[in-house]
Parts: structure tokens; C-alpha cells; sequence
């Protein structure tokens, strides 16, 4: 059985997960409707609808087992009085990783001059969704996470 505390702060995980997660499909979502005002003549009616129905699914392939092996572990061990829990640094860290481990799925980061501005969306959607789940995650740790 799950205590009380564990239970309060694994919810304190999932809400910066889909804060994180929403802040993704938001900037998706926005990215789609100017492409689509761009070129009208090439709407396609469902095209807001189904693309963050299928991003939301391939990023769960990312989000979840992050979320899992590194999210849930660091925010029921490091204690709230940590640095670490500073909204800044924790901004930071989560950037960071969500940088690093794109990097690291797909196989390192791709040079300026030789991949196009296309392949960095995977990169930079990445470090916004680390960065807004750690942000989220320290802003509400007050509420979730007990004060050591």
C-alpha cells in the first residue's frame, strides 16, 4: 500500500508531466494553425484535430518512461530544501534534459550546417516540455511535497 505522502507527491509528478505534456501539444497545435493560414489553399479540415492526437501518442513513447525512471525518483528523493528545487535551476535542469535525452534517442545532436531547421523541432519541443515540467514541478512542490 502506497502512504499518503508518496501518493501526494507521485500526483505532484503527474501534474508537471501534463503541464509539460500540454505545453507541447499547445505549441503543436499553434505551430499547425499558422502553417495552415500560411498556405490556405492547402487546409486539410482534420489537420488541427488528428496531428496532436498523433503527436500526443508518440510523445507519450518519451514522457512516460522519463517520467517513470527519472522524474517520479529524483522528486520523492531530493528534499525540498534543496537547490535543486529552486524554480531557475530547476528550469534549467529540466531543459536540459529533455535536450539530452532527445540527443540521446536519437543517436547525438545534429550539426548546424547539415541538418535542416526541421530536425531541430524534435530538439528545441523537447527542452520547452523538460523545462516546463521541472518549472511546474518546483512551483508546485509547496503543495505536493513535504517540507524537509
Amino acid at each position: 500500500m502506497v502512504s499518503r505522502g508518496i501518493a501526494r507527491q507521485l500526483l505532484g509528478t503527474v501534474i508537471a508531466v501534463v503541464a509539460g505534456w500540454l505545453t507541447a501539444l499547445l505549441l503543436l497545435e499553434a505551430t499547425t494553425a499558422i502553417e495552415l493560414l500560411q498556405e490556405p489553399h492547402y487546409i486539410v479540415p482534420d489537420a488541427l484535430v488528428v496531428g496532436p492526437i498523433v503527436s500526443a501518442w508518440f510523445m507519450a513513447y518519451f514522457i512516460l518512461p522519463v517520467w517513470a525512471l527519472i522524474l517520479i525518483p529524483l522528486y520523492l528523493f531530493i528534499p525540498s530544501s534543496s537547490m535543486l528545487w529552486r524554480w531557475p535551476i530547476c528550469t534549467l535542469c529540466g531543459a536540459a534534459a529533455g535536450f539530452l535525452i532527445v540527443s540521446l534517442v536519437f543517436g547525438g545532436i545534429p550539426r548546424v550546417g547539415h541538418v535542416s531547421s526541421g530536425a531541430w523541432a524534435s530538439y528545441i519541443l523537447a527542452t520547452i516540455v523538460g523545462g516546463v515540467t521541472c518549472l511546474i514541478g518546483s512551483l508546485t512542490k509547496h503543495m505536493f511535497k513535504p517540507a524537509i
